[in-house]
């Protein structure tokens, strides 16, 4: 049998095209790995973003909204609602007040800007018409600074808790009327096991 004889020089050309093709393999390696981590940290990015600046989940705090939220549910806020849209009559809306940042308050808005609105034999009175009370709010036993007719500014919302006899609200000087920088978003969902869903007006 003969044996194929091997030349020095077609050796190191054989190792050289080895040594390229490990070479090409590690390039390519590397080329998957970046584009993996990559694609890591666009995902990272990107879920940051949308927890900072479209939604995140809050924390029901206390019994004014109930029953229609209550103590202790996680609810999901729509903080670009407001960017695209208009606060309306009825939104359930995420509230920080001003030179706070350690919480997010609850409440209905009922009055908009240039509203007048008073409190009339236990019911809302806006703009010289009994409120219809699609929310379940009933009669109001406490006017707070509502005895007499108050008109909103500008930027201003008349914002109360669905639970009127265990709520602070616009209807106290305490709290005052909402200023539209301190509205961050829009309750639209609920996670609370059992009563998970959609949080209409």
């Amino acid at each position: 049998m003969k044996r194929k004889h091997i030349s020095g020089q077609d050796f190191t050309l054989q190792r050289k095209e080895t040594e390229n093709e490990l070479k090409k393999k590690r390039r390519k390696l590397f080329s998957e790995i970046r584009a993996i981590l990559l694609v890591v940290f666009a995902a990272a990015v990107l879920g940051y973003a949308f927890i900072t600046f479209c939604m995140q989940t809050v924390v029901v705090r206390g019994p004014s909204m109930d029953p229609t939220l209550i103590d202790g549910e996680t609810v999901v806020i729509n903080k670009l609602a407001y960017v695209f849209g208009s606060v309306e009559r009825g939104d359930i809306v995420a509230i920080r007040p001003m030179g706070s940042d350690e919480y997010f308050d609850i409440k209905r808005v009922i009055g908009l800007p240039g509203d007048k609105i008073s409190i009339v034999a236990g019911r809302f009175i806006i703009n010289d018409k009994e409120m219809e009370d699609s929310y379940g709010l009933g009669t109001v036993y406490s006017n707070g600074r509502l005895s007499t007719p108050i008109t909103l500014g500008e930027k201003e919302y008349f914002v109360v808790g669905d639970n009127l006899s265990s709520s602070e609200d616009s209807r106290f000087s305490t709290y005052g009327n909402v200023q539209q920088s301190e509205i961050r978003g829009k309750v639209f969902y609920r996670l609370t096991k059992g009563r998970r869903g959609k949080i209409g007006k």
